[in-house]
């Protein structure tokens, strides 16, 4: 392995490190950032709050609230002060121009011994990544590929999740890059830097449209700008992930990276450390949740096989699924809790035409009596089935061979087999190993089932109260604004 290099390292004795917000909007992104640093558990302190947006930005508000000096630099007015009416980087004028604005911003910035940027929604390509490392925030999954290895949705405005709405994503997420410097228009280093951490997937909201309706609309598009149809959604699936995603994994992020969790090496690999005098791990990246827990995603090629991606990317499906269900946190719970005992209880290839059934009489939520049955499975029940008969066994007192359970998962796992003739093979192998299979469940129902209520409906109550926090949050925002 090439040598580890930090990405960041921390001032000494736990000084926080000192940052500066770039922003051009309104700045939500920017105050979740000022409002985490002002509690004090960030390790970050701003220092500067920089626009190029000053008359239309919410830069001097913030500034104002949270008692950090903002500073300015009208990029429209510099471009008009010499010639330009346009800030596009289409032409060869226009490009050193925007060298010299950087040369500038990097000069204002200097005078407040910054550490590193972070951009809060700042509209305008810099270089000023070239004098110091600068953190942004994008609206894509950019750990997500072409064929060619370019990242699928890097883009800017709308298009990351235009694209992304096109693909028929079910979810999208948003990105916190560490900023790489760009040549030329720009276009071809968009979004190209480490990808430090990615928040949870949100869910896409069509707002009653067809996938087919906005391909048309696409395909029928001439010349921008657009107000259509796509592009309001888009808008709307921007603010939404503003607020479950941004506003999650951004803060986070700056946190760690404030305390020195993140390096790479000479191959451009990414690593991740819990604390600062912890083990380095490659990772493809790290994705935070809005409960401040996070999960790393290890480097695939070399971590993570292909089966265990498979088995991560169903848990979190399970999990998605448990958490966002409709209906009261008991109703889910209990669908749940009902799937977990008849995964514990009933042979594994007739448990969804018990389940579903049953949770029409319990009133509990059928998404989760189908899916809670996947504790068993064919591919787990080779580990289950064996210390359940076993158990089982000792229960009635019986004297079953060590192969029972081999040969009652030969006949579960028998795909020639039809549903009446696994039935009647169940029952053929003897009233002690059918004893000993339903004894072993019972025990193990009585467990797992009343764990799975309590823990499923205590998992529905805290998603519910995080993204009730959030919510309040933006609405007190918007409130004041």
């Amino acid at each position: 392995m090439e040598k580890v290099r930090s990405l960041f390292i921390p001032r000494p004795g736990d000084v926080p490190a000192r940052i500066a917000i770039c922003m051009s909007g309104a700045g939500s992104n920017a105050e979740v950032i000022l409002s985490l640093a002002a509690s004090g558990a960030s390790g970050y302190v701003p220092v500067v709050i920089f626009t190029d947006n000053p008359e239309a930005s919410g830069a001097a508000g913030l500034s104002a609230k949270y008692n950090v000096p903002m500073e300015h630099l009208d990029i429209r007015a510099f471009y008009r002060e010499h010639g330009e009416d346009d800030i596009q980087l289409n032409s060869e004028k226009r490009r050193q121009l925007r060298n010299i604005w950087s040369e500038k911003v990097w000069q204002i910035l200097q005078k407040y011994q910054c550490d590193f940027a972070v951009f809060a929604g700042f509209v305008p390509l810099t270089n000023l990544a070239d004098k110091l490392p600068c953190l942004n925030v994008h609206p894509g999954d950019l750990t997500l590929k072409n064929p060619d290895g370019s990242r699928r949705y890097a883009g800017l405005h709308c298009k990351p999740v235009e694209k992304a709405v096109l693909d028929r994503c079910k979810f999208l997420r948003s990105s916190v890059i560490l900023v790489q410097s760009y040549s030329g228009s720009g276009q071809h280093d968009l979004d190209g830097g480490p990808v430090l951490g990615i928040s949870a997937p949100v869910q896409v909201d069509l707002h009653n449209s067809t996938y087919e309706e906005l391909e048309t609309i696409y395909r029928q598009r001439g010349k921008a700008p657009f107000n259509d149809r796509l592009r309001q959604i888009a808008l709307g699936n921007i603010e939404n992930l503003k607020i479950q995603g941004d506003h999650v994994v951004f803060p986070q992020v700056i946190s760690l990276f404030a305390k020195g969790c993140y390096a790479s090496d000479d191959d451009g690999r990414l690593f991740f450390r819990e604390s600062a005098d912890g083990r380095w791990n490659e990772v493809e990246t790290v994705e935070f949740a809005g409960d401040d827990s996070r999960m790393i995603r290890p480097a695939a090629e070399k971590i993570m096989p292909e089966k265990k991606n498979k088995l991560l990317r169903f848990c979190k499906y399970l999990y998605v699924k448990m958490v966002r269900g409709n209906g009261s946190p008991d109703y889910i719970a209990r669908g749940w809790a009902l799937g977990m005992f008849v995964g514990c209880v009933i042979p594994v290839f007739c448990q969804l035409i018990v389940a579903v059934p049953m949770s029409f009489v319990i009133r509990g939520s059928k998404i989760g009596a189908a899916l809670g049955t996947f504790i068993t499975t064919p591919p787990t029940a080779i580990f289950i089935y064996p210390v359940q008969i076993w158990v089982g066994n000792k229960i009635i007192g019986g004297d079953l061979s060590a192969d029972s359970a081999g040969k009652l998962l030969s006949v579960f796992n028998n795909e020639a087999l039809s549903f009446a003739e696994k039935w009647s093979a169940f029952a053929d192998m003897g009233w002690a190993l059918v004893a000993a299979f339903f004894a072993g469940g019972l025990l193990w129902a009585a467990i797992m089932t009343p764990a799975t209520y309590f823990g499923v409906r205590y998992l529905v109550i805290r998603y519910r109260n995080i993204r009730k926090k959030i919510f309040e949050s933006i609405k007190k925002e918007r409130s004041r604004a």
